[in-house]
């Protein structure tokens, strides 16, 4: 893999970059309008559904995309064979969420959630249909389709969705939002990917990928515990007004990471790959891709912890203040797992699904048992707990786990993160002296100054270290040299 090929996958992230950046920037929008027009329980009423969608949602497809992008080689009747085992688990999936409606109904005791889950069951099939073609399109390297299409159907539906909030000013605008961007996405992936099945080929390769798409789906199965047993647990003992709180807070803040994980992940996954000969180059590519995605997000989320109760006020109005704490305690979460999300580029370009299946499993574990802990407390006990139990188990688990086999070993997981978590400290304490001693955030001007502060006492910190200012030149020469190319054209 040579500089032009690494220039070149920098640039597919800056594509796919791009048109996430605007997802969150429409997406934001969106969530600012309905937070402001619907009920704390809308959104609870959403979360509860939504807990049970995802769940069978996880089997919809079977893990077969990141089969397909993993696969250096793969024949057409094999793509055929996973093709129609995505579409038989799709379809037997959203048959079991309908199934589901009326116990889920009778479990939080609101009828409303029958049909919102019948609803939602029609949309999950739909949203398997493109799983194939879409994976094909990105094992091609055909991101600048991929992002239009995601500008195009997200446009749609942030539109769709906002007329719907005025008029409905109910739960179900939300899922008219969702409805559109599924349709859309659906249409236009099919259309820009070429791909027409037709009869499968089932050989011992197709099995051998449907084994491996079976490890992730079973990762998703134990990880949507993880994720999910918090609602579970805050909508039945606690009610949906808190769970509406603690949902905002959580989405508020996974939101972001995920935008910007997403698109680098869809590239440097099958770049990895391709580099699983060259340990060397694998661990400069991810090495170099984690200290970026480090970089964006840490700022970011220690301004946003320290400065949560003027931004929610400022943001999403009075009334949702009370989710200030929830999220400033799932931010010191969120600081590590921007970094542990990036094990699945590992697990999966490397062929390890199964490793990547049981890490999943002590994960979920580990987690759910914290939100037991915490459960007595409320919403607030258990991001508390959460968050204690991630740096004090899982942050190891993760850097012991992925350093076992591969280019990535656990001592150059901690040379590449220690001077973020040393420049973590010192943007936390530059931002804390400023919010004490001369800004206290509670004007926009003041929240972008503290933002900027945040950002440069983080970057001078670690510019400190040889290894972040061989980066820094790196990316000033990359830079440099398009911006060259760019004017000679």
């Amino acid at each position: 893999m040579d500089r032009d090929s690494k220039s070149r996958a920098a640039t597919n992230i800056l594509i796919t970059g791009g048109s996430q950046a605007w997802k969150l920037c429409a997406g934001f929008l969106l969530t600012i309008v309905s937070t402001r027009n619907l009920a704390a329980s809308d959104f609870g009423l959403l979360a509860m559904s939504a807990t049970a969608a995802t769940f069978v949602g996880l089997f919809k497809d079977l893990g077969v995309g990141q089969a397909i992008v993993q696969r250096p080689e793969i024949a057409k009747g094999q793509i055929d064979a996973l093709f129609w085992l995505s579409v038989l688990a799709s379809a037997a999936s959203a048959l079991v969420l309908a199934l589901s409606a009326y116990p889920i109904a009778l479990l939080y005791d609101d009828p409303r959630l029958q049909r919102l889950t019948i609803a939602i069951a029609g949309l999950s099939f739909i949203a398997g249909l493109p799983t194939v073609p879409a994976a094909l399109l990105a094992r091609d390297s055909q991101f600048k389709a991929l992002a239009i299409l995601d500008v195009v159907a997200t446009t749609a539906s942030v539109v769709a969705g906002l007329v719907a909030v005025i008029m409905l000013r109910d739960y179900w605008a939300l899922y008219l939002s969702t409805l559109v961007l599924t349709l859309f996405s659906t249409v236009g992936i099919w259309a820009c990917s070429g791909y027409r099945p037709s009869y499968p080929h089932l050989d011992s390769e197709a099995r051998h990928m449907a084994r491996f798409g079976l490890h992730v789906s079973g990762f998703n199965l134990v990880n949507y515990f993880s994720r999910n047993a918090d609602n579970i647990l805050i909508g039945k003992f606690r009610g949906s007004a808190e769970l509406g709180l603690y949902d905002r807070a959580y989405k508020l803040l996974l939101f972001p990471i995920i935008q910007l994980h997403n698109p680098i992940g869809q590239v440097i996954v099958p770049l990895l790959s391709r580099l699983r000969s060259d340990k060397e180059k694998y661990l400069s590519t991810y090495d170099d891709t984690l200290s970026m995605v480090m970089l964006v997000c840490h700022p970011g989320i220690i301004f946003a912890i320290q400065l949560s109760e003027p931004l929610f006020r400022f943001v999403l109005g009075e009334q949702w203040v009370g989710a200030a704490p929830i999220f400033s305690w799932l931010g010191f979460a969120g600081l590590i797992q921007v970094a542990t999300a990036t094990a699945a580029w590992l697990f999966l370009s490397q062929g390890r699904s199964q490793e990547y299946f049981r890490l999943g499993i002590w994960t979920a574990l580990i987690n759910v048992m914290s939100f037991l802990i915490g459960l007595p407390w409320g919403a607030l006990g258990i991001a508390i707990a959460y968050t204690l139990v991630n740096y004090a188990i899982v942050l190891p688990l993760y850097a012991i786990s992925i350093g076992r086999s591969g280019p990535v070993t656990t001592r150059s997981l901690i040379q590449t993160t220690g001077p973020h978590w040393i420049g973590c400290l010192v943007a936390a304490a530059a931002t804390r002296i400023s919010t004490i001693s001369l800004l206290d955030g509670n004007s926009p001007a003041e929240l972008a100054m503290l933002l900027t502060l945040a950002y440069a006492s983080y970057l001078a910190a670690i510019i400190l270290f040889a290894q972040k200012r061989a980066l820094a030149r790196r990316v000033l020469r990359s830079g440099y040299q398009k911006v060259r190319t760019f004017s000679e054209g």
